[in-house]
C-alpha cells in the first residue's frame, strides 16, 4: 500500500523500497546523475542541438542564396561586357560603310574633280571626329593607295586577308585581331568595297585600323573590383585581356608571326584556366571555378558565348569574367564566421540558464503529483501552471490535457444529452401542431437552445431563384432577419444545384474570411455580422425544401457533435412537415369522401322524394335528372314510368275490350315481363361497353397528348437548327468582310510601296545632287583662298546634311521591310479567314447534328400516332360490340311486339275482364 508522508511526497512498502535499492545499484552511470544534472545537461542539448541545426539550415540556404544571386550578377556582368563589345564594333561597322558612300569617291565627276589632298583631308577629318582609328584609306580596285590620312605612306594592300575577305563578301567586313604588316600595331581593321554610284561596280575600297588597345580603355571599368576580363576569338585564342597581354600570331597580310617579335603571345583560354573545357563549350551564359595556371589561384569564371547582334556580322568573340574566390565569396566566409560565434555564444548562455533551472525541476514535479490526486478526486478544473518546455513542463501539459479531455468528455456526454433531449422535445412537439410554421418555429427554438449561436434562421425556397428567413431565434441584441432575402438569386441557384448533384451535407464555415464560398455570399454574410455558420438542408420528397441556418458573431470551431445534432434536426423538420402533409392530404380526402357520399345521400333522398307519388299511382311525375350517378338512375327510371305510363294508357284503351282469357293475358304479360328483364341486361351490358369506350377514348387523348409535346420538342430542335444555319451564314459572311478588308489593305501597302519606293529614289536624287554641289563649292571655297574659307564650311555642313539624308534613306528602306512585315500579316488574317470557313463548316454539322434530332422526334411522332390508331381501332370495335347489342336489344323489342300482339289479341277475348281491369287501373293519373 502506498502512503502518502507529512511534507506530501509519497512514502512506499519496505519491500518495495529495498526493491528499487537494489535497481539503483545496479543502473548504468546516466541513470545514477542527478535530476539536476540530467536537466542542465538536456537543456544545453535542446538548446544548442536545435540551434545548430536551424542555424546550419540557414547558413546552408542563405549561403546557397547568396552564391546563386553573385553567380547572377556576375552572368550580367559578362553578358554586359560582350554587349558593350558588340555596341562598340557595331558603330564601327557603321562608320566603314559611311566611309564607302562618300561622294568623294562613289561619285564618278566629283572624285574625278577632286584631288588627292581633298581626299585625303576628307579621311583625316573623319578619323579625328572619332579617334579610335590610328589610319584610314583608300585603295584603288588593284589595291593601289588613292588616299590616306596622316602617317607612313602605305603600298599596295590587295593581298590584306580582311581586303580578301570585303570583296569576297561584297560588302563591309571586320577582321579577327591581327599584327598590322606595315605598322606592327596589334589591330583590328574594318574594310568596304567602294562602288561607283552610277554603274555599281567596285572601283576600290577603303579600310579603317584601330588598335586592339582601344578596347582596353573600353572595357577598363569591367576591372572594378578585383574583376578580370578575356575577349577570345573565333579560334577561343585570348587576344585581350586586363591580367595580362596577348597576341594573336597572325599579320593582316595572314603571315604568321615568331615568337620571338614580341613578349608576349596569343593563348587558348583552356590554358589560362585548365578543366573549362565543358564551361566553354556550353553554349550559353554560366558559371564555374578554374585554377588560373598563371596565378595560381582559384578563380571563379562567368563566361559568354557568341551571340549575334543586328546590324553586325558575326565576330564569334566570346568573353570571361574571373575573380579570385577569396573576393567572390567573402560575403559566404563572413557568414560562417558570424554563425560560429552565434552557436558558441548559445551554448553558453544555455549551460548558464540550463543550471540555474535545475534547481527548480523538484518544485513542478510535486505541483503535478498533487493536481493529479485533485482530478483522481474530481476535480476536473485543476491545471498545472507550464514554465517552459523540458520533459516536467511536457508532463504538466500531459496533466493538464487529461483534465482538460475529462473536461471535454462530461461536457461532451452533457452536451450530447442536451441535443438528445432537444430532438425528442422537437420530435414530440411536431407530432402535435397543425401547420409548417409552428414546426420551424419549434426547431429553430430547440436549436437555439441546445447551440450558444447568435442566431438560427430557416431559409425557405419560393422559386430556383428567391427565398426568404420564415422562421428566426435569436439572441438579445442581434438584428432580426424575419422575412428578408439574405441569399441572392445566383446563391438559391447554386444551393439547388448542389442538391441535384447529390451534395446533402451539412457546410461548415470556421471562418467566413477563409471559407471557400462566394464572395458576393461572403460580403452578404459579413453585412450582417456573421463570421461563422452551420448550413444544413431540409430535404423532403427528394426536394430541397430550405436551409436551417446557424449563425455566430465570431470565429468558432465547430464540434462534429453539433454539426450532427444541426443535421438531425433539419431531418427531423423534414420528417415533421412531410408527416404534417400526409396528415392533411388523409383529413383532406376523409372530407372529400364524406362530402362526396352526402351529396350522394342527398341525391337519393331527393330521387325517392320525387318519385314518391308513383307508388300512389301518379304516373305523369318525372325525376330531376343530374350529371352524376343518381343523374343516370333517375334517367333510367323516368323512361321506365314513361313506359308504364304508356302501357297504363293502352291498357285503360283496351280495358274496355278485354273480357276474358285473363290466364293467356297472364302469360302474355308474365313473358312482356321477362322480355323486359333481358333488355333491361342488354342495357346494363351496353353501359359497361360505354364505359370502355370512355377508357379507351382517354387512352387517346393521353397519346394526343403525348404527341403533342414532341412536336413541341421537334420545333425547338428545328428552331436551334435554324438559329445555326443563321449562324453559319453570319460567319461565311463575316468570312467575306475579312478576305475584302485584307484585299483593301494589301491595296493599300502596294501603294505604300510605291509612294515610299518614289520617295527613296527623290530623297537619293536630291541627297546626291546636294552632296555634288556643296563638294563643288568646296572645291570652289579652296580656289578662292582666304577670301572662300567661310563659304567653305557652309559647304562642308551641306556635305553634312546630304549625308544624313542618305542615312535618311536607309531608315526609309527598313520601314519598306516593316511594310513586308505588314503583308505577313495579312497573310495571317488570310489564314483566320480560312479558321472562320472551318467555323462555319463546324456549323453546318451541327445542323446536320440538329435535323439527325429532328428526324428522331419525328419517329417518336409517329410512333404515337401508331398508339393513337391502336387506340382508335379499339374504340372502333367497342362500337361494333355496342351495335350489335343495340341489334339484341332490337329484336327483343321486337319480340316484346309480338308477346304485345299476342297480348292484344288475349285483351280482345277478354272483354269480359274489361270493366274489372278498368277499375282497377283508374286509380293511375296519366
Amino acid at each position: 500500500m502506498i502512503n502518502s508522508s507529512p511534507d506530501g511526497y509519497l512514502e512506499l512498502p519496505l519491500d518495495q523500497t529495498l526493491s528499487d535499492t537494489g535497481k539503483l545499484m545496479t543502473a548504468s552511470w546516466w541513470e545514477r546523475k542527478s535530476i539536476r544534472f540530467k536537466t542542465t545537461v538536456l537543456a544545453i542539448a535542446i538548446g544548442t542541438i536545435p540551434t545548430l541545426a536551424v542555424g546550419s539550415t540557414v547558413y546552408y540556404v542563405g549561403a546557397k542564396s547568396i552564391k546563386q544571386e553573385t553567380t547572377n550578377l556576375r552572368k550580367t556582368l559578362v553578358a554586359d561586357l560582350q554587349n558593350q563589345v558588340n555596341i562598340f564594333m557595331s558603330d564601327r561597322f557603321g562608320d566603314i560603310k559611311v566611309m564607302a558612300n562618300l561622294d568623294i569617291f562613289t561619285d564618278p565627276q566629283l572624285s574625278k574633280i577632286a584631288t588627292t589632298q581633298q581626299k585625303s583631308a576628307a579621311l583625316q577629318k573623319f578619323q579625328n571626329a572619332r579617334g579610335i582609328y590610328n589610319n584610314i584609306a583608300v585603295f584603288d580596285a588593284q589595291g593601289d593607295l588613292i588616299a590616306q590620312t596622316e602617317g607612313k605612306t602605305l603600298s599596295n594592300h590587295l593581298n590584306r586577308g580582311y581586303i580578301q575577305d570585303a570583296l569576297k563578301a561584297n560588302g563591309a567586313v571586320i577582321s579577327q585581331p591581327v599584327i598590322s604588316t606595315s605598322s606592327g600595331i596589334y589591330s583590328i581593321y574594318t574594310a568596304s568595297p567602294i562602288k561607283d554610284s552610277i554603274s555599281g561596280k567596285t572601283i576600290g575600297f577603303v579600310r579603317a585600323r584601330m588598335p586592339v588597345a582601344v578596347l582596353k580603355d573600353l572595357l577598363k571599368e569591367y576591372t572594378a573590383g578585383g574583376n578580370q576580363y578575356y575577349l577570345l576569338s573565333d579560334r577561343g585564342e585570348i587576344f585581350l585581356g586586363s591580367a595580362g597581354e596577348y597576341v594573336i600570331k597572325t599579320r593582316s597580310d595572314n603571315s604568321t608571326v615568331d615568337n620571338k617579335s614580341f613578349d608576349y603571345e596569343a593563348i587558348k583560354a583552356v590554358e589560362v584556366f585548365s578543366g573549362t573545357e565543358s564551361l566553354l563549350g556550353s553554349g550559353k551564359v554560366s558559371a564555374g571555378q578554374a585554377v588560373n595556371t598563371t596565378t595560381k589561384k582559384e578563380q571563379f569564371l562567368t563566361y559568354a558565348p557568341p551571340k549575334s547582334f543586328p546590324e553586325l556580322p558575326d565576330l564569334n568573340w566570346q568573353a570571361i569574367v574571373a575573380a579570385d574566390n577569396s573576393l567572390v565569396f567573402a560575403p559566404q566566409t563572413k557568414l560562417r564566421q558570424v554563425f560560429i560565434l552565434g552557436i558558441g555564444v548559445i551554448a553558453l548562455g544555455v549551460g548558464t540558464i540550463a543550471y540555474a533551472l535545475a534547481n527548480r525541476l523538484l518544485r513542478p514535479i510535486l505541483l503535478a503529483a498533487n493536481a493529479v490526486k485533485e482530478i483522481g478526486g474530481g476535480n476536473l478544473n485543476t491545471r498545472l501552471e507550464i514554465r517552459g518546455a523540458d520533459e516536467i513542463s511536457q508532463l504538466s501539459a500531459n496533466i493538464n490535457g487529461m483534465a482538460t479531455q475529462l473536461s471535454n468528455l462530461v461536457e461532451t456526454q452533457a452536451l450530447l444529452a442536451q441535443q438528445s433531449e432537444a430532438i425528442k422535445n422537437a420530435t414530440i412537439q411536431f407530432a402535435n401542431v397543425s401547420n409548417k410554421s409552428e414546426i420551424l418555429s419549434i426547431a429553430v427554438e430547440e436549436v437555439h437552445k441546445s447551440l450558444p449561436a447568435n442566431r438560427i434562421v430557416y431559409y425557405q425556397f419560393a422559386n430556383n431563384r428567391s427565398g426568404m428567413v420564415v422562421a428566426e431565434s435569436a439572441s438579445k441584441g442581434s438584428s432580426s432577419l424575419q422575412n428578408t432575402e439574405i441569399l441572392n438569386p445566383d446563391l438559391v441557384a447554386a444551393y439547388l444545384t448542389r442538391h441535384q448533384q447529390g451534395k446533402t451535407q451539412v457546410e461548415v464555415v470556421k471562418d467566413i474570411q477563409q471559407a471557400n464560398i462566394a464572395p458576393s455570399y461572403r460580403k452578404q454574410i459579413q453585412s450582417l455580422g456573421i463570421k461563422a455558420s452551420l448550413i444544413a438542408p431540409v430535404i423532403m420528397e427528394d426536394e430541397l425544401d430550405g436551409l436551417l441556418m446557424v449563425h455566430q458573431a465570431s470565429k468558432r470551431n465547430w464540434l462534429e457533435e453539433e454539426v450532427e445534432f444541426v443535421s438531425q434536426i433539419a431531418n427531423q423538420i423534414a420528417f415533421g412537415i412531410t408527416r404534417l402533409k400526409l396528415t392533411e392530404q388523409q383529413k383532406q380526402g376523409e372530407i372529400r369522401e364524406k362530402a362526396a357520399k352526402e351529396v350522394i345521400q342527398s341525391r337519393a333522398l331527393d330521387l325517392l322524394k320525387e318519385v314518391y307519388e308513383v307508388s300512389e299511382g301518379d304516373l305523369t311525375v318525372r325525376a330531376k335528372v343530374t350529371e352524376d350517378e343518381i343523374g343516370t338512375i333517375a334517367d333510367s327510371y323516368n323512361a321506365t314510368i314513361e313506359s308504364l305510363q304508356k302501357l297504363v294508357n293502352q291498357t285503360k284503351a283496351a280495358a274496355l275490350e278485354v273480357k276474358n282469357n285473363t290466364s293467356a293475358n297472364d302469360v302474355a304479360i308474365q313473358a312482356l315481363v321477362e322480355k323486359t328483364l333481358t333488355q333491361a341486361e342488354a342495357i346494363s351490358k351496353t353501359l359497361e361497353q360505354v364505359n370502355a369506350m370512355e377508357e379507351s377514348i382517354a387512352q387517346v387523348a393521353q397519346s394526343a397528348s403525348e404527341a403533342d409535346e414532341f412536336v413541341k420538342q421537334a420545333n425547338l430542335t428545328i428552331r436551334t437548327g435554324d438559329r445555326a444555319m443563321n449562324h453559319s451564314v453570319a460567319e461565311i459572311n463575316a468570312v467575306q468582310n475579312t478576305v475584302t478588308e485584307t484585299a483593301i489593305k494589301v491595296q493599300q501597302l502596294g501603294e505604300s510601296s510605291q509612294e515610299i519606293s518614289q520617295a527613296v529614289n527623290l530623297v537619293g536624287r536630291f541627297a546626291a545632287q546636294t552632296h555634288l554641289l556643296a563638294l563643288k563649292a568646296s572645291i570652289e571655297a579652296a580656289r578662292a583662298g582666304e577670301q572662300g574659307k567661310g563659304f567653305a564650311v557652309i559647304a562642308n555642313e551641306v556635305r553634312s546634311l546630304a549625308t544624313q539624308s542618305a542615312e535618311a534613306t536607309a531608315e526609309i528602306e527598313t520601314l519598306v521591310t516593316k511594310i513586308q512585315l505588314e503583308t505577313n500579316e495579312l497573310a495571317e488574317a488570310m489564314n483566320k479567314g480560312t479558321e472562320q470557313i472551318a467555323a462555319g463548316s463546324e456549323l453546318v454539322q451541327q445542323t446536320r447534328q440538329s435535323l439527325t434530332q429532328i428526324s428522331e422526334a419525328s419517329d417518336e411522332i409517329s410512333k404515337l400516332v401508331g398508339s393513337i390508331t391502336q387506340a382508335t381501332k379499339q374504340q372502333s370495335e367497342t362500337s361494333t360490340r355496342v351495335s350489335q347489342t343495340m341489334v339484341s336489344v332490337a329484336e327483343i323489342a321486337e319480340n316484346n311486339s309480338q308477346a304485345a300482339t299476342q297480348v292484344s289479341i288475349s285483351i280482345k277475348e277478354l272483354s269480359s275482364v274489361a270493366e274489372k281491369l278498368q277499375s282497377g287501373i283508374g286509380k293511375f293519373k296519366t
